[in-house]
């Protein structure tokens, strides 16, 4: 292990400030949406206190996954057609296209690929809650399918510089490629991502996505389910190929979660040949 990286990975994060930040309303309509009690009018004032998220949230009502067909000109109007869950959806997709739309040099991801997978894992992750009678943590799924990679975009310059050493680890020790990290430099992406979402207050089960996407039967008894769901999504669009990067071919897939799941091997090949489509409806978010 190398301690001067472990150390220097430390101080990012005992250091919040060098965290990747989000505006401030991102974590209040997550943690509104979840609010039975929460009114419509309330989560519309206070996405309308931030003028350009607003104008950015208003575009992607309108694009081509999410429209209903009607057109929508006002945040108000967004949540009476697509409802609450669906516009925090939105609200995370305009806010943190700027953190994870970068290049991502140690993992080899060109600008842009990190948030495409992270768009994909999230529409697919959605597809499945929906398949698997988990329509109401669907929209969970698909906030978590965004974000579950964001620890990559702390860590790359670190993995850049011991990829080789991490590499030869998932060969000598027959680990995965987030196993070999954490014993190079001491933490792997997931801990990171952890505490990304920690820094921007999003609730425990978010928090658990992105620590557990890898290893779905760690994450606590009543995530488990979610984590499933996510880390499914996310194996299938790596083996599609999008956004795979440099770690891509050192990810498997967890046989538990397709179990607790109760997916077979045709619903799989189903949701996997379902990819091209969502992609080309996701075409005006990417």
């Amino acid at each position: 292990m190398h301690e001067h990286i472990q150390q220097r990975i430390q101080s990012i994060i005992q250091n919040v400030e060098q965290l990747p930040s989000l505006p401030d309303v991102v974590s209040k309509i997550i943690n509104m949406v979840n609010d039975p009690d929460v009114s419509f009018k309330h989560v519309a004032d206070e996405i309308a206190k931030d003028q350009a998220i607003t104008a950015n949230i208003l575009k992607l009502c309108n694009s081509a996954y999410f429209s209903k067909g009607k057109e929508i000109s006002s945040i108000d109007r967004a949540i009476v057609i697509l409802g609450l869950k669906e516009v925090k959806d939105i609200v995370v997709i305009a806010t943190t296209k700027s953190v994870l739309n970068k290049v991502i040099v140690g993992y080899d991801l060109a600008r842009g690929e990190l948030w495409k997978h992270g768009v994909a894992v999230a529409m697919l992750a959605k597809k499945i809650a929906t398949e698997c009678n988990q329509k109401a943590i669907a929209d969970i799924a698909f906030t978590g399918g965004i974000i579950h990679d964001v620890g990559k975009t702390v860590l790359a310059l670190f993995v850049q510089s011991t990829f080789k050493e991490i590499l030869n680890t998932v060969t000598e020790k027959s680990i995965t490629f987030q196993e070999a990290e954490k014993v190079v430099m001491g933490f792997d992406h997931q801990q990171i991502g952890e505490q990304v979402a920690i820094k921007w207050k999003f609730p425990k089960v978010l928090q658990s996505i992105v620590r557990y996407h890898h290893e779905p039967m760690n994450a606590p008894d009543d995530h488990k389910m979610i984590v499933s769901i996510v880390h499914i999504a996310n194996t299938l669009c790596l083996m599609a190929g999008i956004g795979i990067g440099s770690d891509g071919l050192y990810h498997e897939l967890n046989y538990d979660a397709i179990k607790l799941l109760s997916l077979k091997d045709s619903e799989l090949e189903k949701l996997f040949a379902d990819i091209p489509e969502l992609m080309m409806k996701a075409k005006d978010i990417l």
